[in-house]
């Protein structure tokens, strides 16, 4: 334990970069680890909608929604977003859960989402694909 502080006070600077560096790294996993948290399965989908009636919101293009969506999700122009989202959830504690083809899109407007208020965002993961990997249920 000796040769530890010693080499911490011969190298201060060193020392303090590695430290440094050892925070940002903390603080990038805490980060990295709370975005993870709004990504949810089908399967939590199914459970928030069923037991806390979450709004289900569809940010693909009308002619992919008609074609077939979750029952009860929105349909929702990725360009007018924010304004939508306003309308369409007046209390920002209430579930709402982001919905694209493949989930990319849904994971930067959840993010947006979460800049405007709004406590309890979460986006499908992998989207629509995911639901029609699991069979689950389309509404046309």
């Amino acid at each position: 334990m000796d040769i530890y502080i010693e080499f911490a006070k011969s190298h201060w600077l060193l020392s303090l970069a590695g430290l440094v560096i050892l925070c940002a790294l903390g603080v990038n996993e805490v980060v990295i680890r709370m975005r993870a948290l709004s990504k949810i399965s089908t399967q939590a989908l199914v459970n928030l909608v069923n037991r806390e009636q979450a709004l289900v919101l569809d940010l693909r293009g009308v002619e992919d929604f008609k074609a077939g969506h979750i029952a009860g999700a929105k349909q929702v122009d990725p360009a007018k977003f924010a304004a939508k989202m306003e309308n369409l959830l007046k209390n920002k504690t209430d579930p709402v859960i982001l919905v694209c083809a493949q989930g990319h899109t849904a994971l930067s407007h959840a993010q947006q989402a979460e800049k405007l208020g709004y406590q309890r965002v979460y986006y499908l993961a992998q989207g629509m694909a995911a639901w029609r990997q699991d069979n689950l249920p389309l509404v046309k």
